[in-house]
């Protein structure tokens, strides 16, 4: 870690949050995904001990870091986005999304004002300035249904498998919006596997892969308003749901400022700025026609 950015994430502790025993607050457990005891609706809530379980661990555990009332607030949103996209793909598949089976919604921050100021939310402007210094922007945010019953797996990846991104290194928040068990298809994560740098994906019909090895991971089970956050590196994937019920979540990702596809040249620009200064950059919603004319501020 460079000292600049460890010079940050100090100072962001300090603006952010208050110090806390962290021996009470993380439990590593082999059988068990470390958790991070956080307030409801708490915003201050990285201590250093986090952030070197996120450097060491690759990931680390926000526990109803918000209230079942947000939740409820935001999926009715992504609930009717995607029974509208769900009805485009009727009875067949899209690469990853496949009917009766996974659906992914993306761009869900640019179709309700409510769902982009909930992207833009303090809590999240704590967590990206504090893991990756103090400007930021959305990266990319998208909704991951899984069907009742579905029999499929989504195999193990990490997110730059899918584009190449310079800096290679983002966050991706992956948010329950209902309870996320191993029953109903949660996802797993196989600690420490983002110090290996990115590792060449295959493709499959189910989507890229990057590991095909006997390593079972650990789930991360979470409860409505929880979410785990990872580096874009880490090794996950998700399980069939066996239950009888959608398992929800909403993914979103953040990268700095200027991050760009290296094949491209082309910076990406799929949603506003978060953090400019360690700050909320946020001014209100933006539409992806202001984004990309650059209409909106720029760090």
């Amino acid at each position: 870690m460079s000292e600049r950015l460890l010079s940050w994430r100090i100072k962001a502790c300090i603006i952010f949050g208050k110090p806390r025993n962290s021996a009470s607050e993380v439990v590593f457990m082999q059988s068990e995904a470390p958790r991070a005891a956080v307030r409801e609706g708490e915003i201050g809530m990285l201590t250093q001990e986090q952030l070197k379980q996120y450097d060491e661990q690759g990931y680390i555990i926000m526990e109803h870091l918000f209230s079942e009332a947000e939740m409820d607030g935001i999926r009715c949103h992504i609930d009717a986005l995607d029974e509208a996209s769900s009805r485009r793909l009727e009875q067949g598949r899209d690469f990853i999304s496949q009917a009766n089976q996974i659906n992914f919604t993306s761009h869900l921050n640019y179709q309700h004002p409510d769902l982009q100021r909930f992207i833009a939310d303090d809590r999240f402007v704590a967590i990206t300035t504090a893991i990756l210094g103090p400007n930021t922007r959305l990266y990319w945010d998208q909704s991951v249904y899984k069907r009742p019953e579905a029999s499929r797996d989504f195999p193990w990846h990490q997110d730059n498998g899918y584009v190449p991104t310079e800096p290679v290194h983002y966050v991706t928040c992956w948010l329950a919006l209902e309870d996320a068990t191993i029953a109903n298809g949660c996802i797993w994560v196989q600690p420490e596997s983002h110090k290996q740098g990115f590792v060449e994906h295959v493709y499959s019909e189910i989507g890229y892969v990057c590991y095909q090895g006997e390593d079972p991971g650990i789930p991360v089970e979470l409860k409505k308003g929880s979410m785990v956050v990872f580096h874009s590196l880490l090794f996950h994937r998700s399980t069939p749901n066996r239950s009888q019920t959608t398992r929800k979540g909403y993914v979103i990702q953040y990268s700095v400022t200027g991050a760009f596809n290296p094949d491209t040249g082309k910076e990406f620009l799929s949603g506003p700025l978060i953090a400019k200064n360690g700050q909320s950059a946020y001014n209100g919603f933006v539409t992806q026609a202001q984004v990309e004319q650059g209409e909106h501020f720029h760090a």
